[in-house]
């Protein structure tokens, strides 16, 4: 009877108040959830699977809430919160590894490995998002000398639809850990992980102005000696648009690795107001463009910091709360040699649709296919587009059409898109960029038969064609003599 009344006391504080229906950062979808559970140990999540199972209801997974492709909704499903999951369990600066609940957002684990002089190998740009969102995502970053995330994992423990827990890494479990690593929550929750890190180094950051025709072969001449590297286009609607261009560089310097204070971000409501600016005025973006060459991208100034701060980009200032529009993220991929000719493509789309285009970031990408549904499939170019469009139907229906040009061009020049942003693309788009999808399905298969762990992208684009194409052999089965 104890055990039975202390069940029933985790259940009920584990849930958590909540308001439907609830959205992801896009807010250009939104589902009614049944439960939330505000997850703070290992039997939060556990109780939750086990109510799910018992009410039929599935599951979805949500830290920052950051992906925007419906990867932590569907309908009334119970949720699990895993933001206050969120403690760094060990540094091992002798390893140089770092092992942490996947609830932890990427700033707080700098701030428990900076004072051992040591930094994240890899990760986003930007330390807003979670450990957990960004595993899920197979995310990559600024870094030149290592692909996506997946390269620095070491091993990670995951709760399964069943409740067991298990541990994966590439030697154990590896075809666990090869789906739920870009697996987008749909295969169980990565309860932890233990990370590969590396020296917190000084670095020198200079800016070179390239056309989008050169930035290749300035890239290829230094790409070896860089740590960090981004690049810049204009987003000033003249006869430069897009093709003026600025390539940011990081080289390490002799100084020994560094435990410099983190740097804060400064100016937030300034930098707010003038990029809202270009959110509805060409002037406002020809602004900010004057603005970024003028006052930030300099290339008669060289500064110097710790790599751990050049990993803490300038983000508050992005945040856009408005009931008519929204900024969404998009990015595509596309092989070294294909840049110039899908950079002149792109521009052709987004004049033609007159796409709200606010910034454009680019990133050296280095060739990874571990993961089974991979993005960097060639040592690439990564396009991040980030982009302003309406709220309304028919908004959203206009950014699907130009999306799908946007896919199309990047799949004629041998590139890929990235599955964490809206499911704009079309289904046959999405077999074609990651034909893994049916090794995918089967491991689902393997890991959770009866679908407790969904969401709107898996239903989408993997749970739905794979029914059909289960359904397909059955009856072919059925059929033959």
């Amino acid at each position: 009877m104890r055990a039975i009344f202390s069940t029933a006391l985790l259940l009920f504080f584990s849930l958590g108040s909540f308001a439907n229906p609830v959205q992801d950062v896009s807010r250009l979808a939104s589902e009614e959830i049944s439960k939330l559970f505000k997850v703070t140990s290992e039997a939060d999540i556990l109780s939750a699977l086990e109510y799910a199972r018992a009410h039929h209801q599935q599951v979805v997974i949500a830290g920052t809430r950051h992906s925007q492709g419906g990867h932590i909704l569907y309908p009334n499903a119970v949720m699990l919160d895993m933001t206050e999951y969120n403690r760094v369990l060990d540094v091992d600066p002798t390893n140089k590894t770092i092992q942490v609940q996947t609830g932890a957002t990427w700033a707080q684990v700098q701030q428990a490995i900076n004072p051992h002089r040591l930094a994240v190998a890899v990760m986003q740009s930007s330390n807003i998002f979670s450990v957990g969102g960004t595993l899920s995502a197979n995310a990559h970053g600024r870094h030149t000398q290592l692909g996506p995330i997946i390269e620095t994992v070491i091993d990670i423990k995951i709760a399964l639809a069943s409740g067991e827990i298990v541990s994966a890494s590439p030697e154990r479990n590896p075809r666990l850990f090869y789906a739920i690593i870009g697996g987008y929550g749909a295969l169980g929750v990565i309860l932890e992980a233990k990370l590969q890190l590396v020296d917190n180094l000084m670095l020198e950051k200079t800016v070179t102005a390239v056309d989008y025709q050169s930035y290749i072969a300035h890239l290829k001449d230094n790409a070896d000696t860089l740590a960090l590297h981004y690049g810049r286009c204009s987003i000033a609607r003249n006869q430069q648009f897009l093709e003026d261009c600025f390539s940011i560089d990081y080289v390490p310097t002799d100084a020994p690795a560094s435990n410099a204070a983190l740097q804060e971000e400064q100016h937030i409501t300034r930098n707010a107001i003038l990029f809202d600016l270009s959110r509805s005025s060409p002037y406002g973006k020809a602004l900010r463009w004057q603005l970024q060459q003028s006052l930030m991208d300099r290339t008669d100034r060289t500064v110097t910091l710790s790599r751990n701060n050049a990993m803490r980009p300038p983000i508050h200032f992005l945040a856009y709360d408005s009931e008519t529009d929204t900024d969404i993220l998009q990015e595509y991929f596309v092989p070294l040699d294909q840049f110039p000719a899908f950079m002149h493509a792109m521009k052709a789309i987004l004049l033609e649709h007159q796409v709200n285009l606010l910034s454009v970031t680019l990133r050296y990408l280095k060739q990874n296919n571990d993961n089974l549904l991979p993005y960097a499939q060639h040592d690439s170019i990564a396009i991040v587009l980030y982009i302003n469009m309406g709220l309304d139907q028919a908004a959203i229906e206009h950014a699907q059409k130009w999306t799908r040009a946007l896919v199309d061009s990047a799949q004629a020049h041998n590139g890929s898109y990235y599955l964490a942003y809206q499911r704009f693309p079309s289904l046959a788009q999405f077999q074609r960029s990651y034909p893994g999808w049916t090794e995918f399905a089967q491991v689902k298969q393997q890991y959770d038969p009866t679908g407790l762990f969904n969401n709107l992208f898996y239903a989408h684009y993997i749970g739905q064609p794979w029914a059909a194409e289960s359904t397909r052999d059955s009856n072919t089965a059925r059929r033959a003599p």
